[in-house]
């Protein structure tokens, strides 16, 4: 007999699941950290890009009140000169260039005049008092020529009623930058002349220098008109600030006074500054720091959060891997085990201990394993008795406990038996009673014609029932082959599916781990907003505690705890956004668990109800071969009881022949044991 034999073929792709779950988890945690990095990146670079911002502030605003310090010095000694009683008393009584030694006072004042630039001398170039056409520095010192002292731009503080500071010029003398400060003299609300001092500005150029601004910054002093007074560079000093290679943005901003830190280009160079306004003096402080150094501290900041980022992506892409094949282990040694069952290697041992899925799994490729086991027990006995049969032994038993669709197939064995047994035991009787009788054939050859030709239509009907059950047992097998393989697609199907939903789970489980860690950098940025807060809070109070001059350190301080508030807020904000998805994905994870619970329930069911119909349409193929063996003996039966029926007809001499052929059939029947 042909037995068919159908093959599945499974088309195994080259990525492996633990690759897949690996690639899928790790593109989802890099695609969250480099989200995450590039939002801390962000924040970290406006914060300190803010702090250097104010940093850079602050010192201009210690340079400028340094200078500020400076010019209130000179403007108090040209404000006391302009109060001193002798020098209002002499201005009084001068009537012009001609009379000024006449008069009243003028020994007086000019002391006082000289005596004020000798107290200063280091600073101080001259001190004098003017009005008209004369001026006073000494009483050997003082105007013995024409002297127009309107023409003068220090004469400002006469027509502007007000104290004035010059722009830089160059000392005649010294050769040196020298700058004018002058104050009106008034009296009864009249302003009756002035007096002034010329100031060296090397000292305060100077001061302005030492100032350190980062590693290679600078200061620039500017005056009311935005004169260069003091600069490193020495080519731009006495020049205007419109006169030298420097971006426009910047000149609008020192034009605006608006203090606030620009971007901008110098002699081809760009640079971080602001403009600082120097008391009510009217000059500023110009501020001046290379962008590169200014942006240095920030980018190894930001560098050294890529390098933690990056290091934490590998370490996460590391862990994975092992945690993965680890998983996954346990399925390639299921994948060998069933290579053997599928071999027929059914001792193949299963030693996994796993209390997931992949337990019960290969829980119930050992519970297959037993009851494929018990099914060939099942058919080894079962040709056993169709091989004793065949051999002529009818008295055999089944001593097998047969389940589900086998007890059928017992069933039909002892039936077809016991059938055998009874059919075989008359014609033993027949062939018992034609050899005690063969010698009264002749006699009663009529009637042994009419019982023989009886018996051979029971045995025609005989022929024909077992015909039909011959037809219909094949029919079976041939269902039970197309159930089969219908059973079988079904299982690839459901398998499948059942794949797909594991992946899914696995992927939503590491989508929940990795909500939960982004939770945790959120709540430390929460923390680092909470302490930030304390920290302002307390540069505020040391602020107070500053007066005036720490006014804008707490303007700093407020501005920090506000930004500590709102980073707070958007932590929180996100951690219940985050919380919601971790809730969301474990609901999901709980209806998807129950069903791959339900899909893994189906497979075990249809392999098993494949295996079972598998072994039905086997043993339906070892009934055909044994209903057509019988078949076979059954039409040879007939045609000797249709001989002898011929022969009893033809003639009762053939009694002896007839009696021999008796003979005959009675050692074929004692081939069967009954």
């Amino acid at each position: 007999m042909k037995r068919n034999s159908n093959k599945v073929k499974v088309t195994l792709g080259k990525t492996s699941i633990a690759s897949k779950i690996t690639l899928t988890l790790f593109v989802l945690c890099f695609l969250a950290l480099l989200a995450t990095g590039v939002v801390i990146g962000m924040t970290v670079n406006d914060y300190f890009t803010n702090s250097e911002k104010d940093i850079l502030n602050e010192t201009t605003k210690s340079v400028s009140n340094e200078a500020n310090a400076f010019f209130e010095r000179y403007i108090a000694i040209v404000e006391q000169m302009a109060q001193d009683k002798n020098l209002q008393n002499f201005m009084l009584n001068a009537e012009g260039r001609d009379t000024l030694l006449e008069t009243e006072g003028f020994m007086i004042a000019g002391q006082t005049v000289d005596e004020t630039q000798k107290a200063n001398p280091d600073v101080i170039l001259s001190a004098y008092v003017a009005e008209g056409d004369f001026y006073l520095v000494s009483p050997t010192v003082y105007s013995k020529e024409e002297y127009d002292v309107s023409s003068k731009d220090y004469y400002k503080a006469v027509t502007e009623k007000k104290v004035n500071i010059t722009d830089p010029y160059l000392d005649a003398i010294t050769g040196g930058i020298v700058i004018t400060i002058s104050a009106p003299v008034t009296v009864n609300n009249e302003v009756i002349g002035l007096t002034a001092v010329d100031i060296a500005i090397d000292k305060l150029t100077a001061m302005v220098g030492n100032y350190k601004l980062g590693e290679t910054g600078n200061f620039t002093l500017l005056t009311e008109n935005n004169i260069i007074a003091g600069h490193k560079d020495e080519d731009s000093l006495l020049k205007s600030i419109k006169d030298i290679d420097i971006s426009e943005n910047m000149i609008q901003s020192v034009n605006s006074r608006t203090g606030e830190v620009t971007e901008f280009t110098y002699n081809g160079e760009t640079y971080i500054g602001n403009s600082v306004e120097i008391g009510n003096t009217g000059w500023q402080i110009l501020s001046s720091l290379p962008k590169d150094e200014f942006t240095s501290h920030t980018q190894k900041i930001i560098m050294s959060i890529v390098i933690i980022f990056a290091v934490m992506i590998i370490a996460l892409l590391a862990v994975m891997t092992v945690m993965i094949k680890k998983m996954t282990k346990p399925i390639k040694k299921i994948t060998d085990i069933t290579d053997k069952l599928a071999a027929g290697e059914l001792d193949a041992e299963i030693n996994i201990k796993s209390n997931d899925e992949i337990g019960e799994l290969a829980q119930s490729i050992g519970s297959l394993t037993a009851r494929l086991k018990s099914y060939i027990a099942y058919i080894a006995e079962s040709e056993y008795v169709l091989n004793e049969m065949a051999r002529g032994n009818l008295n055999v038993e089944l001593k097998n406990d047969y389940d589900g669709e086998f007890a059928k197939l017992k069933v039909s064995l002892l039936s077809l038996s016991d059938t055998l047994k009874e059919t075989i035991g008359k014609i033993k009787e027949s062939s018992e009673s034609i050899n005690m009788n063969a010698e009264q054939v002749s006699s009663g050859a009529q009637v042994l014609a009419q019982g023989t030709t009886e018996q051979a239509s029971a045995i025609e009907e005989l022929s024909a029932e077992i015909n039909e059950i011959y037809h219909t047992i094949v029919n079976n097998a041939e269902h039970a082959v197309s159930a089969g393989n219908k059973a079988k697609e079904t299982a690839s199907e459901v398998e499948r599916g059942n794949v797909q939903m594991s992946e899914m789970l696995s992927a939503m489980d590491e989508i929940s781990k990795t909500s939960r860690e982004i939770n945790k950098i959120i709540k430390v940025i929460d923390d680092i907003a909470f302490q930030t807060n304390i920290l302002a809070l307390n540069a505020a109070v040391e602020a107070a505690r500053a007066g005036s001059a720490g006014k804008g350190f707490a303007v700093v301080a407020d501005e920090v705890r506000n930004l500590a508030g709102k980073s707070a807020e958007a932590a929180k904000q996100t951690t219940a956004l985050i919380e919601n998805s971790i809730n969301a994905i474990n609901k999901g994870t709980a209806l998807a668990d129950e069903a791959g619970k339900s899909l893994s329930g189906i497979v075990n069911k249809t392999n098993e109800t494949n295996e079972l119909i598998a072994e039905i349409a086997s043993a339906s193929s070892h009934q055909t071969v044994s209903v057509n063996q019988i078949k076979s003996g059954i039409e040879q039966i007939s045609s000797v009881v249709q001989e002898n029926a011929a022969s009893a007809e033809a003639s009762a001499a053939n009694s002896e022949e007839l009696s021999g052929q008796s003979h005959i059939l009675n050692e074929l029947v004692s081939k069967f044991n009954l």
